[in-house]
């Protein structure tokens, strides 16, 4: 029976005299849950823990183009799509999301995550070349008036993906983790390019039709362990790496829940980790806020949440009032 390991995160000042820190952040751990399929989870010291999983918690993260996952990174979303669930039309048009680029970088944002497709609930696909055409001016665009900024691009799609890295662009934030388009592992095998594996969004339009999991936690954790073998032994490096677990693509609102409640789990697999949850459904859900736009004191309680389990990465639509109460967060617990 396989075994799982979560480490359980720690922020407080006062330290015992033995402990380890979850890579060079902050965070320190001493203790696991252990979970085994089917049988009641068990606390444990980290002496008990097998030496690699105690390895992947404590290996520098860095990659191609962060030098370091010290504090926690602010991805900016920036849809460029008539449809999506919260911002969709907002920054359709070019130089409204040139505006909007530009605010992200005067709020202090970490990376900029451009997407041309809407994966929402029940989307449909759309073509290369649509989603090519909603794109292309404004990467070139954020390259030429912001060029120390970092641009991702959320796409499922290897010709997308082989034409903005041909841009400029060094990051690829596919919510089908490389299995919707076959060639997508060969394209980023060539170029030493940053990937985000998400889990649950191969097919946007069926997803919430299928959220039946033995354990959504360590099913999904299985999900993306093997999607890291695969894409390591596609060509692609496992420091350039994230993973995601994909709140909100395949999952009823207390599956999200229990997600964050133990995201310090995917920790072991030994890549930093990504969330997105800013104004998501769930949110609206348990505070009945019904519009997406006034969800965001929901988003950033959840966030800073994810950010004392030492999350490395926060996908947020408000860039500069997350910064903002991140900075807060660090200077208290710092």
């Amino acid at each position: 029976m396989k075994v799982y390991y979560r480490p359980i995160i720690q922020n407080d000042l006062t330290r015992p005299k033995f402990y380890l820190n979850l890579s060079n952040q902050y965070q320190w751990f001493d203790r696991f849950e252990k979970l085994e399929r089917g049988k009641k989870p068990v606390h444990i010291s980290a002496d008990l823990v097998p030496s690699e999983v105690i390895r992947n918690l404590t290996s520098i993260r860095k990659s191609c183009i962060f030098d370091r996952f010290e504090k926690p990174l602010i991805m900016g979303i920036l849809n460029l799509t008539p449809d999506s669930f919260s911002d969709g039309g907002v920054n359709f048009h070019a130089m409204d999301a040139i505006k909007s680029a530009k605010k992200m970088v005067e709020d202090g944002v970490d990376v900029i995550d451009v997407g041309g497709e809407s994966t929402k609930p029940g989307a449909e696909q759309i073509t290369d070349e649509l989603e090519l055409s909603r794109i292309e001016s404004t990467i070139k665009a954020i390259k030429r008036n912001h060029p120390s900024c970092k641009v991702s691009v959320d796409t499922r799609k290897s010709r997308v993906m082989k034409r903005v890295i041909e841009l400029g662009v060094d990051f690829v934030n596919d919510v089908s983790a490389l299995s919707f388009d076959t060639s997508s592992m060969q394209v980023l095998a060539q170029d030493n390019v940053q990937i985000c594996l998400m889990h649950g969004g191969l097919n946007p339009k069926t997803m919430q039709q299928r959220t039946v999991y033995d354990d959504v936690v360590l099913d999904v954790y299985d999900y993306l362990e093997e999607r890291i073998s695969s894409a390591v032994a596609g060509g692609i490096k496992k420091e350039n790496i994230i993973v995601d677990p994909g709140i909100g693509f395949g999952k009823t609102e207390t599956q999200n829940i229990q997600l964050i409640q133990k995201a310090s789990i995917f920790h072991s697999l030994g890549c930093p980790v990504l969330y997105g949850v800013s104004r998501k459904a769930f949110i609206g859900g348990i505070s009945g806020v019904k519009k997406v736009s006034d969800r965001f004191p929901g988003s950033i309680a959840v966030a800073l949440d994810l950010i004392r389990q030492g999350i490395q990465l926060i996908r947020v639509h408000d860039t500069g009032e997350t910064k903002q109460a991140v900075a807060l967060w660090e200077a208290i617990n710092y």
